[in-house]
């Protein structure tokens, strides 16, 4: 009997439906808990299976994306199944990394000048690795991956990865010349992500514009629907109400009913899905963990994939121009894989070496936002050096982000919040601290001796910090003139002040905060933040404004003495 290699692998509805149903593009957009690494393994292992000796594409805005998210979940997959890496002293296994194959391992059809960013399996297929950062270019490739679409600069992927999908059509394609048909695989797309947060990750979900266009089916309205159902299912399981939350499940299942997936008519594949459709896996004791521990923006955002729509009146004009940025320091984790030896898990050990807008050797700014559902810390620092153009400028920098719920003992909360500050910048050198406080922080809580600051200082100190306090003279700034303030900076009309930037991956919730930040003009003509959303228990929740309040801090203690003329600003002229 010929030898074989048999693994059960259970499929939730999300994964089976994306398994069975091919398209030469898909787009799936899902939380956490879903399966992506699943998906994205699944199709490197078909990939190496029927274009043996060809390539696929692993495209990442950095390589470090590569090397610590997207590759360590799927060859956890692909292990999973039977693959073994080479073993140089056993002259065993099925695949090579970052090194030139061992001499019985096929080549692709495709002259390779250099393996540096090559994994070649013994059949001869290879993943080509591809970052946007040093240039997306390569050989010409039979199928593309990616992994957290929601990274790629989209017109850069169409000028560059998306015109190297194009190779071995006489192989596997319309000038196949074995006689067989064409692969309708070949030159095929996968794209998987979690929701995006900025208007420039919506060519991710308008893949999904079909189901209304073809057969009127309002997806992402439906979807958030579910999502917020979901939500109150939750809510009524922890409260023991099992009547309700029976009610809500089967009330999920009906709608879910009505955006049942299907491929356009031009052969493109849209998915959404959470956590919910891989209850059999994880448990729904998952989930509401999940929803103890995390706060509820996070919950709904990256557990229930709640669908994310800028709100009109914005109180930040952060999209009306690129302002945010990628910043993985490729050389740096290129070498730490080098060094450990492609060592998947150690590589997901992330810490602030892998940053490259972090300037070890500068101090760092961080202001706190203490709440009563939410306590955070914004990180920044000022660079001369702009991360959106490449110009050599002033700039002012969201490197960061960092929060915690808290629970009954506050000096607890502040403590496991400094500390998980302290512990990814634990290689920092210089460790000269600038904190912002507010009046707020000042303030004593019942079950302490201390203030918020007191004891965030206290245990910053303790975490071997140097601690200089940064503070507002007088009452809180009204919200005009914090607006007014933010239109100047980010319309970058007025000399004197820096360019404002965000790392677009690392302060996520930063820029969902901002850009769900509502603006109301009073009577008088003042501009005021809507601080409506801290109060809601719906969707888009209470959090939606603390992390543009923590950034409002700094920046109007920092810069606002630029503009101030007596106690208010001029009027600006945009």
């Amino acid at each position: 009997m010929e030898d074989f290699y048999e693994e059960n692998i259970s499929l939730n509805s999300f994964q089976l439906t994306a398994k069975l149903m091919p398209a030469k593009l898909k787009s799936y957009v899902a939380g956490r808990g879903t399966g992506k690494s699943f998906i994205n393994g699944d199709e490197i292992d078909e990939n190496v299976r029927i274009m043996p000796r060809g390539i696929t594409s692993i495209t990442q805005a950095t390589l470090g994306q590569a090397l610590t998210k997207t590759l360590p979940s799927s060859f956890k997959y692909l292990e999973e199944i039977g693959y073994k890496k080479w073993d140089e002293k056993t002259k065993t296994g099925d695949y090579v990394i970052c090194r030139r194959p061992p001499d019985s391992f096929y080549t692709p059809f495709e002259r390779v000048m250099s393996y540096d960013n090559m994994i070649t399996f013994s059949n001869g297929h290879s993943l080509y690795l591809l970052s946007q950062a040093a240039g997306a270019r390569g050989p010409n490739v039979d199928y593309n991956i990616t992994d957290e679409g929601l990274t790629l600069d989209k017109v850069k992927y169409d000028q560059e990865a998306a015109a190297t999908n194009r190779g071995n059509e006489e192989i596997w394609g319309f000038k196949r010349k074995d006689g067989k048909p064409k692969l309708e695989k070949h030159h095929g797309s996968t794209f998987t992500s979690s929701m995006g947060y900025l208007p420039e990750h919506k060519w991710l979900t308008n893949f999904g514009n079909y189901y209304e266009e073809e057969a009127g089916i309002r997806i992402f309205e439906i979807w958030n629907k579910i999502v917020n159902l979901q939500l109150q299912l939750v809510k009524a399981k922890l409260e023991s109400d099992e009547r309700l939350a029976i009610e809500l499940w089967h009330e999920t299942k009906r709608l879910r009913k009505q955006i049942t997936p299907f491929v356009s008519n031009d052969g493109v594949l849209f998915m959404l899905s959470n956590a919910f459709d891989n209850i059999h896996n994880v448990g729904f004791s998952y989930i509401s963990k999940m929803y103890q521990v995390m706060d509820i923006v996070t919950f709904m955002i990256e557990i229930l994939n709640y669908y994310i729509d800028k709100v009109t009146d914005c109180y930040y004009s952060v999209d009306e121009r690129h302002v945010y940025y990628k910043a993985d320091n490729d050389d740096y984790i290129r070498g730490l894989a080098d060094n450990n030896e492609f060592n998947w898990s150690e590589l997901q050990k992330r810490h602030s070496l892998y940053d490259s807008d972090c300037d070890q050797n500068a101090p760092l700014e961080i202001t706190a936002d203490w709440g009563s559902k939410i306590s955070l810390i914004e990180v920044a620092q000022e660079r001369m050096f702009d991360f959106v153009t490449g110009l050599i400028q002033k700039c002012d920098n969201n490197i960061n982000e960092f929060y915690v719920k808290p629970d009954d003992h506050p000096d607890t909360m502040i403590n496991a919040l400094m500390d998980e500050f302290s512990n990814y910048y634990r290689y920092h050198k210089n460790r000269r601290l600038i904190y912002t406080v507010d009046t707020y922080g000042d303030i004593r809580h019942a079950n302490s001796k201390k203030t918020y600051n007191q004891l965030a200082i206290e245990r910053l100190t303790k975490n071997k910090w140097n601690v200089d306090v940064r503070r507002h003279p007088g009452k809180e700034p009204p919200h005009n003139d914090k607006y007014l303030l933010w239109r100047y900076l980010l319309n970058e009309t007025l000399p004197g002040l820096p360019k404002k930037r965000f790392n677009g991956t690392r302060c996520k919730y930063t820029l969902i905060s901002m850009n769900n930040t509502s603006v109301n003009q009073k009577t008088n003509g003042q501009f005021e933040k809507d601080k409506k959303s801290e109060a809601r228990t719906s969707v888009l929740p209470e959090e939606a404004t603390h992390f543009g309040d923590a950034v409002d801090k700094r920046i109007w203690t920092k810069y606002n003495s630029l503009l101030k003329r007596g106690v208010t600003f001029v009027d600006p002229r945009f």
